[in-house]
């Protein structure tokens, strides 16, 4: 049977998205220039992003939820998307896990302020993939934000359960202490057979400074890419940036992909660019294009994120994503 859908597991959030003039000394003020809320977390922000794109496969969500006012937002803001959340878990009692996201008007920098809630319950069996599904890939994420699974070993075991039911394995990360991530994702990238990250996230863990002075370097990305392989991740490396992605296969395979131009006026916020990158990646390896290709839908669904200061609001089709970005042209490699 040819296998066909993604299950999408890990951390959910209440995304509470404040557009600030800028970003305040100590004792200062800054202003508040609206506030959104929506779901978020890399899984759910993923599985929206998918749906967007416009997957015909199946997806699944597994997470877990309060009880709470926000418990019900979140899930009610998921469901926005079209998503079913009858595989959410809700844990009586607690509080629902939510993030006070600063997205900087001036900058369009992000800042977050995070309440981990019903994420630090979280076990392996609220996440596990289920043993009938016919999935092709299952991501998870993230190590560092659920301390029942970071101190047990969790996400190895879920990759492992995953591989074992004959899913291809790919993993997101959440900007937590690069400490963290050095502890943490090691242990992973061998039961890891895709693996993309951001600049900071491919620094943390290879040492690797793929940004210096805040632009990507190519010959750096190339090579955390490559370190990321050598450290067992068994398929597909990838790093991304806002100036384009990098991506190393285990066959040799080297794909550079500048971002997509978007004019500032367009940006309303960069919550979840990344997320919606690896959207369109997972989009692009379901169906089994070709490496340039999933980079280059990755880089138009997060230039189409943008549009919103939510994370997957603003995602169109897969092929108004590709149009948007010809239309608007690719930055310079």
């Amino acid at each position: 049977m040819t296998k066909s859908g993604i299950v999408l597991a890990g951390i959910m959030v209440l995304d509470i998205v404040h557009i600030i003039d800028h970003w305040p000394a100590e004792e200062t003020l800054a202003f508040i220039d609206r506030t959104e809320m929506a779901a978020g977390g890399p899984p759910h922000n993923a599985a929206a992003g998918l749906l967007k794109l416009g997957a015909d496969f199946p997806v699944t969500l597994l997470a877990t939820s309060g009880s709470d006012v926000y418990g019900a937002t979140m899930l009610a803001s998921a469901r926005g998307y079209g998503l079913d959340t009858s595989h959410v878990s809700v844990i009586s009692g607690a509080v629902t896990s939510h993030t006070h996201v600063m997205s900087c008007r001036d900058t369009g920098r992000r800042t977050f302020f995070a309440q981990l809630g019903c994420n630090n319950l979280m076990r392996v069996e609220h996440l596990m993939p289920p043993e009938n599904s016919n999935a092709k890939l299952y991501y998870l994420g993230s190590p560092g934000t659920a301390r029942d699974l970071d101190r047990n070993d969790g996400w190895q075991t879920l990759l492992r359960a995953a591989k074992d039911r004959g899913m291809k394995t790919c993993m997101e990360l959440c900007p937590v202490p690069a400490s963290d991530l050095r502890k943490l994702v090691p242990h992973c990238l061998p039961l890891c057979d895709v693996f993309v990250v951001n600049d900071y996230e491919a620094a943390s863990i290879t040492g690797v400074d793929v940004a210096p002075r805040v632009r990507l370097s190519w010959d750096a990305a190339e090579e955390a890419c490559r370190k990321l392989l050598v450290m067992g991740v068994t398929e597909l490396a990838c790093v991304h940036h806002p100036d384009g992605a990098v991506a190393v296969t285990r066959n040799g395979e080297v794909s550079k992909r500048p971002s997509v131009r978007v004019d500032q006026s367009e940006i309303a916020g960069a919550t979840g660019a990344g997320d919606a990158f690896y959207a369109g990646m997972l989009f692009g390896l379901h169906e089994d294009w070709p490496l340039e290709r999933c980079l280059d839908l990755g880089n138009a669904a997060a230039a189409t994120s943008l549009h919103s200061p939510t994370t997957s609001a603003g995602i169109r089709p897969w092929a108004e994503c590709l149009a948007y970005a010809k239309e608007k042209g690719l930055r310079s490699t």
